[in-house]
């Protein structure tokens, strides 16, 4: 197998563009396809932004899906699709790729929402033997997380070699997981996404990301981090966990009314340049936040919390475990906020082992992920800050949640150097 000639279905997008840039980086003669070759176009200006360099554009042709996407199936070694999240119009361009594509030919999914199993039903025998998923994160440039997986009936030898690839030409941090909807990353990321945007409709959107910022371990809060995926994208993630997922904390997942709102109204977050998400950024360059109940925008307030400053001036200093004490040891109503989003995502994160990744792996999966596709702090090194194990099973007890075996067993957090600094940026 080789991969020299890649088509991206769907370039008009970030993921679509950039990943397909970073292939044209890398050397591969590329194909940029959309609905239209303005989109395409558009894709590639976004693409050589990325490489800070005009010069990929000799290794990119732009077209659309119905002047090329015949001569671009019969060339392509790899076909990587990136289209909108929709079962219907995935599969329509299955069809339509099947009946040009070489049999030797890997197609992929950068999908993570859909039920990877019944995305290739249909298709030829030689097309679900090289079906897989390839999540990249958003934006991989700076994301280097690469989820893969086959479905039951692709060939693991395809599953092998393109991993293989993503990790030594892309340089990618492959994680393997299993077929299930979220994989990893969004599994663990969407729920907690789920759980504050509820608590912004009593606390507001700028107090949840004042109280769970880069101090807790993430170098971008959690709502700003929604407005660069876009509401939209986190609607159907939020959707396919509800519909596709069954755990012990899969009845916390919501997506809340005003969230369905700001979609309706075209509030989707940074691709909504001028309507805003979450934030809305004055031409004054003053920022504004999305009111859930006026469902307008108002001014910032500069939230001040006094466990929250002294945290974030012990993170300054470098003095991340003392900073964890004061944090656990605080009370109040922004305490017990703080005390939830951290419990869950240590006792999720855990409990996801063996279900999502390799059991034989332990946490390792998950922290690379949580790692190199968020740049959150990994559950393992906020076990870790915490103090240890016991201090983590202490803080998850008290917020009422199963503490996983996997998290009582993990060595893990005991074993090496972590290099805090890059998740608690000292702001």
């Amino acid at each position: 197998m080789k991969i020299e000639n890649v088509l991206v279905l769907g370039a008009s997008g970030t993921v679509g563009s950039l990943a397909g840039g970073l292939l044209a980086q890398n050397g591969m003669d590329v194909y940029f396809l959309s609905r239209t070759l303005a989109g395409s176009q558009k894709g590639l200006a976004r693409a050589q932004k990325q490489a800070r360099s005009s010069v990929i554009a000799k290794n990119i042709t732009c077209g659309d899906y119905e002047s090329l996407l015949e001569e671009a199936c019969g060339e392509a070694d790899w076909i990587l699709e990136c289209v909108a999240e929709d079962m219907d119009i995935k599969q329509a361009l299955y069809e339509k790729v099947d009946s040009g594509r070489r049999g030797d030919s890997v197609v992929s999914s950068v999908t993570s929402s859909l039920v990877l199993e019944d995305l290739p039903q249909g298709r030829s025998e030689s097309f679900q033997k090289n079906f897989l998923s390839i999540h990249f994160y958003n934006p991989p440039g700076k994301m280097t997380a690469c989820e893969i997986c086959g479905t039951s009936k692709t060939d693991p030898a395809v599953v092998a070699f393109m991993s293989d690839f993503c990790k030594t030409k892309l340089r990618r941090a492959v994680i393997p997981v299993k077929p299930t909807a979220g994989f990893a990353g969004n599994r663990l990321a969407f729920l907690l996404f789920s759980r504050i945007t509820e608590l912004a409709i009593e606390h507001g959107v700028e107090m949840m990301d004042y109280l769970l910022g880069p101090y807790t371990g993430r170098l971008l809060p959690p709502l700003a981090t929604l407005d660069l995926v876009g509401l939209d994208i986190h609607k159907a993630i939020i959707r396919s966990l509800q519909n596709h997922t069954s755990d012990a904390l899969h009845d916390t997942i919501v997506l809340p009314d005003y969230v369905d709102q700001m979609i309706a109204a075209g509030h989707l977050g940074s691709k909504t340049r001028g309507k805003g998400g979450f934030y809305k950024k004055l031409e004054s360059g003053k920022f504004t936040y999305y009111d859930p109940e006026t469902q307008d925008y108002i001014p910032a307030f500069g939230p001040h919390v006094k466990f929250v400053e002294t945290a974030k001036d012990q993170i300054h200093l470098g003095l991340y475990a003392d900073a964890f004490e004061t944090i656990t040891a605080a009370t109040g109503p922004e305490a017990a906020i703080v005390h939830e989003i951290l419990a869950t995502y240590i006792a999720y994160g855990y409990m996801l082992v063996g279900e999502v990744t390799d059991e034989k792996d332990g946490i390792t999966g998950i922290d690379r992920v949580m790692s190199t596709g968020f740049n959150w702090a990994s559950p393992s090194l906020l076990v870790h800050t915490l103090g240890g194990k016991d201090r983590a099973i202490e803080l998850i007890e008290s917020q009422n949640l199963p503490v996983p075996e996997s998290l009582r067993t993990d060595t893990v957090c005991q074993q090496y150097i972590f290099n805090a600094g890059r998740y608690f940026p000292a702001k």
